[in-house]
């Protein structure tokens, strides 16, 4: 028995995303093998070549020159009119205008093709990589490079951090069916044409995808489609998205048999393996937690696995993956201290939805597993992809870190809990912690108690300054428009980040979105939210109706602040995070923090995202 588990596009190519490793290291511990394919890497390495970019270029060209009579002709108040169109003419109609705005000036098509190779390779380098000016050098080409490597399949668009699938449809299953079979937008369908020629399915008896994110929607799908008319094993789809739209895929009973098997939900680690061994004939169907599959009447859904024990998790298995591929010049790994969240109330948050009861790893044990990676992938970076950890679980495990010598450095999400003493911090710091990702979220007393985070919001400054005195970057997280909050407690917010300069080293900011399975949707009706609408069935951010800021202003208060904020730091590193958490996690465990955020460059050196 051997599985294949393979993770699709997109997702930051930085660093491995921890899912697959986590289950084939649980197949092998119970003698199942199973090998991993990283497609989202090996996607990105591939688009990024000058072959490709030109080719792209070309494509786009054509595509240009045979739309602008038929535009010129027959749109000539394309904008005024643009809401009475059919969803063909719109999409032909943004394809025309994006492409016009590519090659209209907005990138230096010849040298974004030209440097784009050596571009990727400056992020591999541990020579250049540290460079503040040649990476980020780098990073803009990259950028550039992107679009036009995505330009022929417009308004589908992919970046370094996401894929922005056609505006002009809803999430419904039709628009999600109609996008994965459509070339003019889909920019996977060749390259998976070509790479599923490289598989071997008989030496194979199952395939796993892998679907943690929105964005991964029509790529996964893609992917999947295509090895269902080719692979002749049975095809699975889990992930934390397959998870979040349970109920809505139960009612698509047509996905079974055209796009998969089977789909997975909720945690895998126990699933994974009963499955596995359901497919080998030693437990019936029924006997599979977590699985979804048509019965041929209706999508049936089986009951959740027992809880797991979180101490005999295996550790991770990054054997099959090829770290060198990573847009980094040092791997950074992805370790789990604990599953779920320990507080669990944030009345804005889903990261709860699917999961099991909160539970921590012993500190012994993450000392093990710490070594066990040390040792075998000779890596000394890592992220703790935990929710959060709290104040006394973090000390002692500083603690112990420190008494066994090891040379590690790491960031995680972590609480702005009173708990996080001075002394804790500093003795974060000592054991190698270098960035915390805080949720602010919120200045206004009033929102923050309607957020139900649980904080002292006194102590929150105070905790700030005493990380960012330990040496530790501050990463700090806020949300914009919550029901009932006003544009002054914004603005309030907002303040916060730039009187704090000194102490919030970078941001991420966000506006307040109503997603489908957080606790707010319990109190609909109360707490200023009045109601909602969908945005299509599989998207899992709802078109909210509250008292307060319209989702539209709220889109365009943030917008401003991020072109404000990017302007007022453009010769900082970082002043504003979505995504790169690990590359400052490599600067700051080369440097320092006062080195990072104190650097200035003669120009303009940030990233601005469309």
């Amino acid at each position: 028995m051997k599985a294949l588990l393979l993770f699709p596009p997109q997702w930051t190519p930085n660093s491995p995303y921890l899912a697959l490793p986590l289950l084939s290291a649980q197949l092998k511990k119970h003698g199942i093998d199973a090998e991993i394919r990283d497609i989202n890497i090996e996607f990105f390495n591939h688009i990024l070549t000058k072959k490709n970019l030109c080719e792209k270029l070309d494509e786009a060209k054509r595509i240009l020159g045979s739309l602008k009579k038929t535009v010129t002709e027959n749109y000539p108040d394309a904008i005024s009119k643009f809401g009475s169109y059919s969803p063909e003419e719109k999409t032909m109609l943004l394809k025309f205008k994006r492409i016009s705005e590519v090659l209209g000036g907005e990138v230096d098509t010849e040298k974004a093709i030209n440097d784009c190779e050596s571009a990727v390779n400056v992020l591999k380098s541990k020579d250049e990589f540290y460079n503040p000016e040649t990476l980020f050098s780098a990073k803009k080409t990259i950028q550039d490079a992107l679009k036009i490597a995505s330009l022929p399949f417009a308004p589908n668009e992919i970046i370094y951090d996401n894929y922005f699938s056609n505006p002009v449809y809803k999430l419904d299953w039709v628009n999600i069916d109609l996008q994965c079979k459509d070339r003019s937008v889909n920019m996977f369908i060749e390259y998976y044409e070509e790479i599923i020629k490289s598989f071997s399915f008989d030496k194979y008896d199952m395939i796993c995808i892998s679907v943690p994110d929105l964005s991964q929607i029509i790529p996964a799908f893609t992917l999947s489609l295509l090895l269902k008319k080719t692979a002749g094993i049975p095809v699975s789809i889990g992930g934390n998205y397959i998870t979040q739209n349970k109920t809505d895929f139960m009612n698509h009973p047509e996905i079974f048999g055209e796009y998969c098997d089977y789909l997975m939900v909720g945690d895998g680690e126990c699933s994974i393996v009963e499955f596995s061994e359901f497919l080998m004939k030693k437990r019936e169907i029924s006997e599979v937690s977590n699985l979804m599959y048509f019965n041929g009447e209706c999508v049936l859904c089986n009951s959740p696995a027992k809880e797991l024990d979180f101490g005999e998790v295996a550790y991770a298995d990054f054997d099959s993956l090829d770290l060198s591929l990573y847009f980094s010049p040092e791997t950074v790994i992805p370790m789990q201290l604990s599953k779920g969240c320990y507080w669990g109330k944030c009345t804005f948050c889903d990261y709860y939805f699917g999961q099991q009861c909160y539970d921590t790893k012993s500190i012994p044990a993450v000392i093990d597993e710490i070594k066990y990676f040390i040792n075998k992938y000779n890596v000394h970076h890592f992220l703790f992809i935990d929710e959060a950890v709290p104040p006394k679980y973090y000390n002692a495990l500083a603690n112990s870190i420190l008494e066994n010598n090891l040379e590690i450095y790491f960031y995680s999400f972590v609480r702005l809990e009173k708990g996080f003493t001075k002394e804790i911090l500093q003795n974060l710091y000592r054991a190698g912690m270098r960035i915390g990702l805080w949720g602010y979220e919120a200045w206004s007393e009033r929102v923050m108690k309607m957020m139900n985070k649980g904080i002292d919001l006194s102590e929150r400054i105070r905790i700030l300054k005493d990380a960012a005195d330990a040496g530790l970057w501050n990463n700090v997280l806020f949300i914009m428009g919550y029901p009932t909050e006003t544009l002054e407690e914004i603005q309030k917010t907002i303040a916060v980040m730039y009187e704090n300069r000194n102490i919030v080293h970078s941001c991420t900011p966000s506006n307040f979105s109503l997603k489908k399975n957080a606790i707010l949707m319990k109190f609909i009706g109360q707490n200023g939210l009045l109601g909602f609408e969908t945005n299509g069935e599989f998207y899992t951010v709802l078109k909210d109706k509250i008292e307060g800021i319209p989702q539209s202003e709220r889109r365009e208060i943030r917008r401003k602040f991020h072109s404000d904020y990017i302007e007022a730091n453009k010769h900082c590193l970082w002043p504003i995070n979505y995504s790169d958490t690990d590359h400052i996690l490599l600067y700051l465990s080369k440097y320092t923090c006062d080195y990072v955020s104190n650097y200035r460059s003669e120009r303009n050196i940030c990233l601005q995202f469309r």
